[in-house]
């Protein structure tokens, strides 16, 4: 019986019951459209999960998802240019609400993972992913594509970067479904990796509507020992897409 694919997996190897997938699928149709220039989430409650909900009001969450949480301590963030990385850019830290079983801090660490992907990008550090509420293989999958595999630690080292990248995750719906613990949220993601890829040597710049694709899924929290364990789940197609047209000024 197929397990359903993580939205990396789908993409980036093929393989039954593999652990989520949104940055696998996103990362690797967007390399993969400008290289030419667990899935089965467990619905029971662990024993000892609940602590009880914190109440709050049926807030509206649809739409982009706000994340605001970082560490800014190393200085004024600098974007990429084609010449130069990224320098001090902001690391995503875990808002202090995190381990509340709430609506609200499921959001938050919807946010988080859309941060932590932006930054791995931008700096081929995956420190504050692994961090996070994900599971080892939500960081793992992406290292199985052979071209990320090596453009990471190339990222990391300075010997290569992108030029400014974006992730964002748009929920689908105003509120997630809740069964006791166990929290789900239809999203999409988009990822743009940038208008360049550059080494020292020099830039290529990425033609306009390449390297930007959209990834729906869903993201599954599960509340036990207070705190939150989530995983992703792809629910449709990858699809390239053109951005909308933006100023070169």
């Amino acid at each position: 019986m197929k397990g359903k694919k993580n939205i990396m997996s789908s993409l980036i190897v093929t393989r039954r019951n593999a652990a989520l997938g949104v940055l696998g699928a996103g990362t690797a149709a967007a390399l993969a459209a400008c290289s030419s220039s667990n899935s089965n989430s467990n619905s029971n409650s662990s024993g000892g999960s609940s602590s009880s909900s914190k109440s709050e009001p049926a807030k509206d969450y649809k739409g982009e998802v706000k994340f605001d949480s970082f560490d800014t301590s190393a200085g004024e963030y600098v974007p990429a240019t084609r010449t130069e990385p990224a320098k001090n850019v902001p690391v995503p830290k875990l808002p202090e609400n995190a381990n509340e079983k709430s609506v609200e801090a499921f959001y938050a660490h919807i946010g988080y993972y859309a941060a932590c992907i932006q930054y791995l990008l931008a700096t081929g550090d995956d420190g504050p992913f692994r961090k996070g509420a994900y599971k080892e293989d939500e960081v793992q999958i992406i290292y199985q594509d052979p071209n990320w595999s090596q453009i990471l630690p190339k990222v990391k080292n300075g010997e290569m970067w992108l030029g400014n990248p974006t992730v964002t995750i748009e929920t689908l719906t105003a509120q997630p479904e809740i069964n006791g613990d166990r929290y789900k949220w239809s999203i999409q993601l988009s990822m743009n990796i940038g208008e360049f890829m550059a080494t020292p040597e020099g830039a290529s710049d990425i033609p306009p509507g390449e390297g930007y694709v959209k990834v729906p899924g869903t993201f599954i929290g599960t509340y036990s020992d207070n705190k939150w364990s989530v995983a992703t789940t792809q629910t449709g197609n990858t699809e390239t897409v053109s951005p909308k047209a933006k100023s070169n000024g």
